[in-house]
């Protein structure tokens, strides 16, 4: 490219001794002195004296040509500067070609080194060490090599202007510098990771040239008028966005550490995240790894590779949120242009548009920033890419509101990607994927982690970060602490960032000592109960300091209680938010309620302050916890932790639990009824409480003194006027919902009657079923006949007697709260149906996937159609139970009582059912693949038709009286493993093998088989199918040894006779072998088992083939599942198939027993 290079040409010859500072002084004149100065430079003396002030700016470019590029890091070059104004000169002296092509390819040269520069400094020293052989000059000159007999034409500088990163030029230098780095000796990734920052750099440089150039560089003047300035003021948006919003971040305050100023980078640790199956199950294999090492690893991805969401998980206390953060300023210094971070916290969203895009950009994080206001194209534009991350999917849109939940917001997080060029990160609880599971298994577009907590190592590191704040003696006195505490708290508790944190502050300031848990019962709820004396001594702590406060004594709410109650309510108008945002108009009404307890604080600090009521207000709630909303500094106030908002919700509910039970003298209740049912809206109508509301409230409950008879009594009133739709269907004066539904909407908070009216229902049944399996004995729900039934016994479709049982209630129930959100039944009472009593229920076509039915009472209960997909029925009874049609994959039946259940084509795909009662059950035609029916009886049962994919494990004692037909469909991973190692693979050669391997799965009784070829793996990965009935294992040996021999011979008259058996004949089955042997040897290198086949193609270096196909025997089944690495290795299994057997036994002895050859069912 003749522009590019007579440029360089002109730096490197034309002008580069000549002493410019003299001529700025002394004219040209000065030029005399130089032995070689020509008359072309004497007939353009008044334009050099001119231009003179121009190249003393760029002189440091000139001389930068022959050092190092590493120098470029200390010395700051400003190519961009320097070049422009020698492009300027050159132009000027006609020593450049001045056209729009060859200015738009100097520009972007200049723009490509300017990125390098600042990617350079960004490098370690050891990187850094390997460039220092390289000099600017072999850079310049790798990439106008790339150049060479080449000419950019004028649409493609056109193209560089508008989709630079896409354009020839970039992809030339692109190439020169990935040579360039490897000669060096750069790895492949850090090759990949440094050219791939210095081209995303590139192109805010190129428009910076271009502003540069402004009109003087007369081709490019027109771009620059026509948006070159705009595309600059673009980028100096983000820069100003990311200076404000992103860097800053980790120095901010942790909560009111003030003396010493603790920030969260001071005391910050790199936690480890587990990878995860689609299914949320540890993926086997891989180990935990640093999640700054994880997001590094996503984010280097080659161009090639498919981009998935990451999706981390993690509990409440985790530290996802700080996670977010540091890794968006991480990614910042790390990745520069590269990924340019953005960090949305999701309960900010006010609304799900119809797409991610406008989602976000309605987005209070977002909404501000210059290059987001007003342009529609900003996640459209391919010359910039962004790390999106999107903190906390279990605050969006929560409640179940009309506009929006969590299941649309991920199908639009993964469509988003599926089609985009940015990154994105999604973290949340994972309890809030319950419900849609479904959605989250099938989808294959996450990479799917779970933030673990502190191992020893890094908990070792968090306590020296704590050290060197707060010496030597207090972290040694926090260490005794640790070891003295209870198990739960040291390995358990004292591994969550937040609650970590807690503990030794709590401890270094007094308020903490391992007495204050010597009565943590040990037990399922141990973990709660630990976590719950942490928060409460928290709040205590928290309230005497606030009590010192000189505003708080002059108001007279000098005692605890009294603040507490301020928290309290703060925290319920929180919650009812929906998010971790309340604003202070809500806060304000509650507190001037006439019957709320908190409004006469309120008056009190009023009358006695003279301050205003806003004032008064805010006093009070400054706290610890609570600070003005980050979005509304005067209108709002939020939590500093979702966990302390739910906790101090918890309490909330627990006075209100104590005025629903309290007695008069005459042990009368003192709430009336009409004001209990207010106050039971008022609670309850917000939405769905989460899983943690509802421990700490259960758990509280068990060391208070409140009368939970009472309680339930209560509830079991309210629940069965409220399935009457009594409140629902009342007169306008006298409707609760509809009180409660203008109250929230009076808050701006999106609601609807049937919405207040269906959580006020479901919250309810919350308490009425934990209420009662918290009673129920230890053998419930298998209670002897002499066994008295207690008290407190809830009955969800109303009691035999004497109204009689409404079998249908609780379907009815479902389908009106599922009429508001499909599945919203399930989401918010799902978790708490253990123990619960459904006996004779019809729950026909209900969706309760994972729900948790441990231990419940299901006997007798029409469960047809039902979804129980994932379901737990751990321990359930299902005697005579109707689970017909039921989906009942992946759920957990262990130890579940089936005695008699109706099972016809259930499909129990992957479900545990070990140790389960089958007996007498009517399992004909269910799906029983991939079942584990380890120790399950199944005495007289019916298998008629059922498909079973392993028995091995089965007590066949049981399977006494049981139907003697089974079909028998054997593991996928075990019994098909196809690889094809070759680089060229014929597509036509693939498509015969498919047709091949199709009749041969078809006659052994595998039918429907679909093979799936990834492309640059080179071999097939998934087989799906169907399965008939199959051969009997000898006969099926003998066929297919039958058919090796045919192939091998070719000769048809060694065919015998061969018995007919199963679905097709002997004979069909050794002539599909034969046809499956001759497919695989068009190829070179294939290791492919079928079966009972395992077939081998090896070719060496020199082309010399060698095929070698063995019948699955006992000892090369067990070779193979000791060792399956052998399936990838093919010349390793080709040699020891072609061991003698007695050879094998080596490999295999150190087992004790073999296994014998699986026999027929008889």
């Amino acid at each position: 490219m003749k522009s590019i290079k007579g440029f360089w040409l002109f730096l490197d010859t034309a002008i580069k001794d000549i002493p410019w500072g003299d001529v700025a002084l002394h004219g040209i004149e000065a030029m005399k002195a130089l032995p070689d100065a020509s008359k072309a430079w004497q007939d353009n003396a008044d334009k050099i004296q001119q231009l003179a002030p121009f190249v003393q700016k760029a002189e440091p470019l000139i001389k930068a040509l022959d050092i190092p590029v590493t120098k470029l890091v200390i010395s700051g070059l400003p190519f961009i500067s320097a070049g422009i104004n020698l492009l300027k000169i050159g132009i000027e002296l006609a020593k450049v070609e001045s056209t729009f092509e060859s200015s738009v390819t100097i520009v972007a040269q200049l723009a490509y080194l300017q990125s390098l520069e600042i990617v350079l400094v960004k490098q370690d020293e050891t990187i850094k060490a390997k460039l220092a052989q390289l000099s600017l000059k072999d850079v310049v000159e790798k990439q106008l090599s790339k150049f060479y007999r080449t000419e950019l034409t004028l649409t493609e500088a056109k193209t560089a202007t508008t989709q630079f990163r896409e354009s020839i030029l970039v992809e030339k230098f692109g190439e020169a510098l990935t040579e360039q780095l490897q000669q060096v000796g750069l790895d492949n990734s850090q090759t990949q990771r440094l050219t791939d920052q210095v081209i995303w750099g590139s192109h805010r440089y190129f428009h910076l040239a271009i502003v540069e150039a402004g009109e003087s560089v007369e081709p490019l003047a027109e771009f620059y008028r026509t948006g070159g300035q705009q595309e600059l003021e673009r980028y100096t948006a983000i820069d100003e966005y990311l200076e404000t919003q992103i860097k800053p971040t980790p120095l901010e305050q942790v909560f009111d550490e003030s003396a010493p100023r603790v920030s969260f980078q001071d005391i910050y640790v790199q936690l480890e995240v587990q990878p995860l199956t689609q299914e949320g199950e540890v993926k086997r294999g891989a180990s935990p790894i640093c999640s700054h090492e994880w997001t590094k690893k996503i984010l280097e991805q080659s161009a090639n590779q498919t981009r998935k969401v990451m999706f981390m998980e993690g509990e409440a206390g985790r530290g996802k949120s700080v996670f977010c953060r540091m890794i968006a300023d991480w990614v910042y210094s790390e990745f520069g242009d590269a990924f340019i971070p953005l960090r949305i916290r999701l309960r900010d969203l006010r609304a799900l548009a119809n797409n991610l895009t406008e989602t976000l950009e309605d987005c209070p994080d977002l909404e501000q920033a210059k290059f987001v206001r007003g342009e529609s194209n900003w996640l459209a534009d391919k010359n910039t890419r962004f790390f999106l991350i999107l903190d906390g999917f279990d605050e969006i849109l929560l409640e179940g509101r009309t506009s929006g939940g969590l299941k649309e917001f991920l199908q639009q997080v993964t469509d988003f990607q599926r089609r985009s060029h940015h990154q994105l990160l999604v973290t949340g609880r994972p309890l809030a994927l319950q419900g849609i599971d479904r959605l989250i298994t099938q989808n294959k577009d996450l990479e799917r982690v779970r933030l673990k907590p502190m191992s020893d190592e890094l908990r070792e590191l968090w306590l020296i970060k704590w050290q060197a704040i707060f010496g030597t003696n207090q972290v040694n006195q926090f260490r005794q602490f640790l070891t003295a505490c209870p198990q739960d708290i040291t390995d358990t508790l004292a591994r969550e960032p937040l609650l970590l944190y807690l503990l030794a502050r709590l401890n270094r300031e007094g308020h903490l000592t391992q007495e204050m848990f010597a009565d943590t019962q040990k037990g399922f709820n141990s973990e709660t109960q630990a976590k719950l004396q942490i928060y409460r001594e928290s709040v205590n702590w928290v309230l005497k300091k606030q009590r010192q406060d000189e505003n708080l004594r002059l108001s007279g709410l000098d005692t605890l209680d009294d603040l507490r109650e301020v928290l309290q309510e703060a925290a319920l108008c929180v919650v009812q938010s929906g998010n971790e945002t309340a604003r202070l108009e809500m806060v304000k009404q509650r507190f001037k309620g006439s019957s709320n307890p908190v409004a006469d604080l309120l008056k009190q600090a009023q009358e006695t302050t003279g301050q205003s009521e806003n004032k008064a207000l805010n006093n009070l709630l400054t706290t610890f916890y609570l600070k003005p909303g980050e979005k509304d500094k005067r209108g709002s106030v939020e939590f500093a932790h979702k966990s302390f908002g739910e906790y101090l919700f918890a309490e909330r509910l627990l006075i209100a639990f104590e005025t629903w039970t309290e007695l008069d003298k005459r042990k009368r209740f003192r709430l009336d009824e009409r004001s209990l049912n207010e106050q039971i809206y008022d609670v309850f109508g917000h939405g769905g409480l989460t899983q943690e509301i509802v421990a700490y409230v259960m758990v509280l409950l068990e060391e208070g003194n409140i009368d939970r008879l009472q309680l339930f009594t209560r509830l079991s009133h309210f629940y069965d006027r409220w399935c009457q739709n009594e409140f629902l269907d009342a007169l306008p004066h006298e409707n609760i919902p509809q009180k409660k539904m203008i109250q929230l909407l009076d808050q701006d908070i999106t609601t609807g009657l049937k919405q207040v009216d269906v959580f006020t229902g479901l919250n309810a049944m919350i308490f009425l079923f934990r209420l009662h399996a918290s009673t129920q004995p230890k053998d419930y729900p298998y209670l002897g006949d002499d066994t008295s039934q207690h008290e407190i016994y809830f009955y969800p479709c109303g009691k035999p007697e004497p109204e009689g049982l409404q079998a249908d209630r609780l379907l009815k129930i479902i389908r009106y709260a599922d009429s508001l959100v499909p599945g919203i039944f399930n989401e918010t009472v799902g978790p708490y149906l253990s123990s619960a009593n459904l006996s004779s229920a019809n729950l026909s076509f209900a969706d309760l996937s994972s729900a948790n039915l441990s231990f419940a009472d299901l006997s007798f209960a029409d469960l047809t159609n039902t979804d129980l997909l994932s379901a737990n029925l751990n321990g359930a009874d299902l005697r005579n139970a109707n689970l017909n049609n039921a989906d009942l994959r992946s759920a957990d039946l262990n130890s579940a009582n089936l005695n008699g259940a109706d099972l016809r084509d259930a499909n129990l795909n992957s479900a545990n059912l070990s140790s389960a009662n089958l007996s007498f059950a009517d399992l004909s035609f269910a799906n029983l693949s991939f079942a584990n029916l380890s120790f399950a009886d199944l005495s007289s049962s019916n298998l008629s038709r059922a498909l079973v994919s392993d028995l091995t494990q089965i007590d066949y004692e049981w399977l006494s009286g049981s139907n003697d037909e089974y079909l028998i469909v054997l593991r996928t991973h075990q019994n098909f493993n196809i690889r094809i190692f070759d680089s060229d693979i014929n597509s036509n050669d693939l498509s015969q093998l498919q047709t091949a391997l199709d009749e041969f799965t078809k006659i052994s009784g595998y039918e429907e088989v679909t093979v799936t070829r990834e492309e640059l793996g080179s071999f097939f990965k998934d087989i799906r199918y169907k399965i008939a009935r199959l051969f009997y294992d000898d006969v099926q040996r003998e066929a297919i040894e039958t058919g090796q021999e045919l192939y091998r011979t070719g000769k048809a008259n060694i065919l015998t006779r061969l018995e007919w058996k199963g679905v097709e004949s002997s004979k069909q089955l050794a002539e599909a072998t034969a046809a499956l042997l001759e497919n695989v040897d068009k190829f070179d290198n294939v290791v492919l088992q079928a079966g009972k086949i395992i077939v081998v193609k090896i070719t060496d270096e020199n082309g010399k083939s060698t095929l070698c196909s063995r019948t699955v025997s006992s000892e090369i089944k067990f070779l193979l599942e000791r060792t399956p690495q052998l399936i990838d290795n093919p010349q390793a299994l080709y040699d020891l198939l072609t061991k003698n057997p007695e050879q094998l036994q080596p490999s295999i002895e150190n087992r004790t027993t073999l296994p014998a050859p699986s026999e027929p069912l008889k």
